[in-house]
This record gives C-alpha cells, sequence and structure tokens, in this order.
C-alpha cells in the first residue's frame, strides 16, 4: 500500500475520476480530488499533497496561476501540468511558473511514468531534508559544546594583568575555533620567583582544548617538586609520553613549552624551550630572542632541556607568543616577520604602555575581525608581555 498522497485538480469529474483510477490500480490510496483551482488550494492547505496533478485549463484561475500559489506557499509539494493542448508556449508556460513535470495528454502508461518518476524525486528531496536536519541539530549540539568548552577553558587559562613584586604580567588570546590549542600560566613559586608558563598543542580545536587544560594542570603539579625550568620540561615530557604514548604511536600529538623562573631579587631570567617561537627580550635600544632549544614535548621519553639564564635590568620587557602571531601574513618568511616585530617593539616600547603595545602587535599580524570561515583556516595566538 503507498500512503503517498496526491491531489488530482481538473474542471471535468470524469476526468479526475479517469486519473483516479488509474492512480488506484498503481497501488496510490491517498488520492483527493479538486474541481477548480480556489478548491484546490483550500484542500492542499490541509492535506499537504506530496505531487499535485492540474489541468491547466480550470475554470476559475488557470493551473498556471494555481501552480504559482502552490509553490509559494509548500515549496515541496511537486506539481505535475497537464494540457489537452499540444503547446510550446504551455510547457514554457509551465517551467516559468515552477511546474515540475509537464505533459501533453497522453496514454496512461507515460502519465503514471511521470508520477513514479515525481515520487522518485520527492522521496530523494525528503531524505536530503532529513539528513540535513540531523546534520543542523548535530551542528547545534555541537555549538553548545563548543560554547561550554570555551568557558572552561577561558576560566582555566584566564586573561592576566597582575603585578608581582616590581614585575607586571599581562595577557592577550585569540582563538581561532572558539576553543584552542593554546595556553598559558603564572605561578608564584616563592616570594622572589615567578613562574611563567606558554605552550602551543599542535591543531587547535576540541581535542586540542582538552589537551591545553590537562598540560596546565600537569606543569602545576611540577613545579611543587622541580624548581628548575630544564628539569620541570623533561619530566612534563616523561608524564605525557606515558600518559598518551610516544610520538610514533601519537604522530600528531604533541606540545611546544616555553617554561621561564624569572627571580625577582638576583633579576634574572632562567628558562628552558621545548620547541615553542622563541620569546623576545625588549632593552632600551635592542629587541632581541631568548634562545633555548629542545623537542616538544610527548615527541620521546628522556630528552634532556637546555636551561639558559639571562639577566634583565629594570624597564626590560620579556613578550612570550605562539606561532600563530606569524602564520596570518608570514607563515613562511621568518625573517621577515622577525624583523617587522623588533621593528614594531623597538617603537612601541619606549612609551611602557603594555596593553598598547599587545594590542598594536595582535592588530599589525593577526586578522582580530576575521570571518568565521576565514579563521577555520587560521591558528590560534596568544601572548604574554612581562614588564620586568
Amino acid at each position: 500500500m503507498n500512503l503517498d498522497k496526491l491531489l488530482v485538480v481538473d474542471g471535468s469529474i470524469q476526468s479526475s475520476d479517469l486519473i483516479s483510477s488509474w492512480l488506484a490500480r498503481e497501488g496510490y490510496t491517498e488520492v483527493y480530488t479538486a474541481d477548480s483551482g480556489l478548491n484546490a488550494l483550500a484542500k492542499a492547505e490541509l492535506i499537504n499533497p506530496d505531487v499535485v496533478i492540474t489541468n491547466v485549463d480550470l475554470p476559475d484561475i488557470s493551473g498556471f496561476d494555481l501552480c504559482k500559489h502552490l509553490k509559494n506557499a509548500m515549496p515541496y509539494s511537486l506539481v505535475l501540468c497537464i494540457s489537452h493542448v499540444n503547446s510550446e508556449a504551455n510547457k514554457l508556460r509551465a517551467a516559468q511558473v515552477g511546474a515540475d513535470d509537464y505533459m501533453d495528454t497522453g496514454d496512461s502508461y507515460q502519465f503514471l511514468s511521470k508520477i513514479r518518476s515525481l515520487f522518485r524525486v520527492k522521496h530523494l528531496s525528503n531524505q536530503i531534508r532529513n539528513q540535513y536536519a540531523e546534520l543542523e541539530e548535530r551542528n547545534s549540539l555541537m555549538e553548545r559544546h563548543l560554547r561550554l568548552g570555551r568557558r572552561v577553558q577561558r576560566a582555566l587559562i584566564p586573561d592576566i594583568d597582575m603585578s608581582f613584586n616590581d614585575c607586571r604580567v599581562m595577557s592577550t588570546y585569540q582563538s581561532a575555533m572558539g576553543v584552542g590549542g593554546d595556553f598559558y600560566n603564572i605561578l608564584s613559586l616563592n616570594e622572589h620567583c615567578l613562574g611563567i608558563v606558554m605552550g602551543d598543542v599542535s591543531g587547535h580545536g576540541i581535542a586540542a582544548s582538552f589537551l591545553t587544560v590537562t598540560l596546565n594542570v600537569m606543569i602545576k603539579n611540577l613545579t611543587y617538586w622541580h624548581f628548575d625550568p630544564g628539569e620541570l620540561l623533561f619530566h612534563l615530557n616523561n608524564e605525557m609520553c606515558e600518559l598518551f604514548g610516544q610520538g610514533d604511536d601519537n604522530p600528531d600529538l604533541y606540545a611546544c613549552v616555553f617554561y621561564a623562573m624569572v627571580d625577582t631579587q638576583a633579576k634574572r631570567i632562567r628558562f628552558a624551550n621545548a620547541g615553542l617561537v622563541l620569546p623576545l627580550l625588549v632593552e632600551e635600544q635592542e629587541v632581541s630572542e631568548v634562545e633555548a632549544s629542545g623537542a616538544p614535548i610527548g615527541m620521546m621519553e628522556d630528552v634532556k632541556y637546555e636551561q639558559r639564564s639571562i639577566a634583565y635590568k629594570s624597564g626590560d620587557m620579556l613578550l612570550l607568543y605562539t606561532d600563530g602571531l606569524q602564520d596570518c601574513y608570514y607563515k613562511n618568511q621568518p625573517d621577515e616577520f622577525l624583523r617587522h616585530i623588533k621593528d614594531l617593539l623597538t617603537e612601541l616600547s619606549p612609551r611602557g604602555n603594555m596593553r598598547e603595545i599587545l594590542d598594536s602587535v595582535c592588530s599589525h599580524f593577526y586578522k582580530v575581525d576575521a570571518t568565521v570561515h576565514e579563521r577555520m583556516e587560521m591558528d590560534d595566538v596568544s601572548m604574554l608581555l612581562c614588564k620586568l
């Protein structure tokens, strides 16, 4: 039994009965009839037919006008226009008003063939619309999860504007997809020492955001047991390898991390780097890279991380950032990027306004007003500026 709904519209009762009998023999049981265009519109509103078969010559409005009204009111109903006259003008008019098919008076085989074809299209259209509705529901659910993930991540990686002894630290963060793979933190180690952490997990999105939270917690725990930056990164790497497997097992799962300890009493910075882009030390007349080498976290066990130490003067600044800052405009031009950012920092640093420096650097090198589509192709970017 076929439960598809058909509405047959014809001013002649004999023609309606003939068409209905043809359809009944084919198993279509829900066949409705109307003897005029206005009657058809009223019935269509009640039954919402899958297919409407209308004669172009009706006693009140034409079948073409009926088709036009139906397509405006219920665009997913398919319409077959039938004419008793072989006319190219009628065929063109049917196409213009949106009819899905047209035929001159023919035999029952041609008529039923067109009906079957229309229902195949209708069923396929229904499947596509149902799949689209499911996709929309999944996208809506994903968006809700992204919003929740963003709130959780931002609660654990908040905006920073704080002072520690003579140092002041300020942050800025731009996420490409709502939740991202960058993270940073400021840790009070003792009354004289401040820990500064910045990291960048491979990829971005939900999976990366979960890993950033995990690494942030691991680093906080490790600072209680390992004071030196190189030693801390060594143990962080081994813990990540043990937790997630080594690089060969998870080649796309790793993190670049820079960890520095600022001793405000001795005015020295001890630091180690696990593959993050090199921070910049902004002195009175010079901007230089803070260099230390080491493999990213999670690539292999028992990696030794070079630890270095530099002195600083009051008023110097340390800028940490992730590689998303370079990738927007200088993805394959690291030397050009470095030259431009050094020039910009040299120009801005005498003013000493930290928020202005961060905002200016971000606007110069990152598409802060990017569209959603553009952000899909962008990376996250984080910056920490420490005025020493």
